[in-house]
């Protein structure tokens, strides 16, 4: 049996039915560190019982120590690195490190020096990274790890279960009326007040057998358009959600900045056609633009509504296969990809 020691920030889903997957079906058993969960985003999570569960916010930095120098411990996974206790106590690890982040490398002035400073006092402290896409992987490099120390899928949902929610939707008959769905908090960067001017504007044409459901709560909660056609749901628990999930006919994540975005993924297993802005760094694994959705320019409120136009023309057969081509997409990451990669380095 494997040990490993994680020391993360606050808990998701889809972080949750990874590791689960990695205990219960290798044999490994994990000490979880973690933050309180969000208020925006209060989930309740079901831990595999291999999984110790530690709360951050009852450590001292002693305590963090005492676990990184504890020699039982195969391996050590730390979920980003602005946690500075984290990182000290990392210094008197005895186990191999793997570093996780979705950070994405853009060229700046910023991220020059970002990677300058990471060179000298964080990648010494690792052994390997563990990243989701491309542009996370160049900034991996940028850091200075080696490319065989680089490992890629670093997210994945719970892809079996959006399968059968998959089955569910994509056999079921025309209803008429059509249902885009967000889900998210509601922020600025994720452009969301920008879609309800949009989608509100399309209602009494190109939208008019559509509506849009939004699953969330936020900053801008309180300003949200209250108009024919625009549902709010407020914050839902997963299951509540993949209820909501059985019933949509599309998915759209129109944010300015999300650097990867594992409900792209979600949706994409539960057999959605999408449209997502050119900043969701997920684009790059679970759309293929014309075939099961398309992206529009980020920020950019025309380009948001032709395509959401071009979606709204679609009829139910046409939706239906880009949906199926979603599915296959999703397959290329999965809890089991993920457990694998972490279980080859232990």
């Amino acid at each position: 049996m494997k040990k490993i020691l994680i020391l993360y920030r606050e808990l998701a889903g889809y972080f949750v039915a990874c590791l689960n997957h990695l205990c219960d079906q290798y044999d490994t058993e994990a000490v979880l560190v973690a933050y309180p969960v969000h208020k925006d985003a209060p989930f309740r999570f079901k831990l595999s019982e291999r999984i110790t569960l530690l709360q951050r916010n009852e450590l001292r930095q002693e305590d963090l120590t005492k676990l990184c120098s504890d020699p039982s411990f195969d391996f050590i996974f730390s979920g980003g690195w602005s946690d500075v206790a984290y990182l000290k106590a990392l210094k008197h690890r005895q186990a191999p490190a793997l570093l996780g982040f979705d950070n994405q490398w853009n060229g700046s002035v910023k991220h020059h020096l970002s990677s300058l400073y990471g060179r000298m006092r964080i990648k010494p402290l690792f052994e390997y990274a563990f990243v989701p896409g491309s542009l996370q992987e160049l900034f991996a490099k940028k850091l200075g790890f080696s490319p065989n120390h680089i490992i890629t899928g670093a997210y994945s949902c719970d892809v079996p279960t959006f399968s059968i929610i998959a089955e569910n939707r994509l056999n079921k008959p025309d209803t008429g009326i059509k249902r885009l769905v967000y889900t998210g908090r509601y922020a600025e960067e994720k452009f969301i007040s920008e879609l309800w001017r949009v989608f509100a504007s399309l209602r009494p044409s190109e939208a008019k057998n559509w509506e849009l459901h939004c699953a969330g709560t936020g900053p801008l909660w309180e300003t949200r358009a209250q108009t024919d056609g625009i549902i709010h749901h407020g914050f839902m628990q997963p299951e509540a959600l993949a209820g909501l999930m059985q019933t949509g006919d599309a998915f759209i994540l129109p944010s300015t900045f999300e650097p990867w975005g594992v409900v792209v993924h979600e949706f994409a297993a539960a057999g959605y056609p999408m449209i997502l802005s050119s900043n969701v760094g997920a684009s790059e694994a679970f759309l293929k633009h014309g075939e099961n959705g398309y992206m529009f320019r980020s920020g950019d409120a025309q380009d948001l509504k032709e395509k959401l136009c071009s979606l709204f023309s679609k009829d139910h057969h046409q939706l239906v296969d880009m949906g199926r081509k979603s599915t296959e997409l999703a397959k290329k990451i999965t809890p089991d990809t993920w457990a694998k990669s972490l279980h080859k380095l232990m």
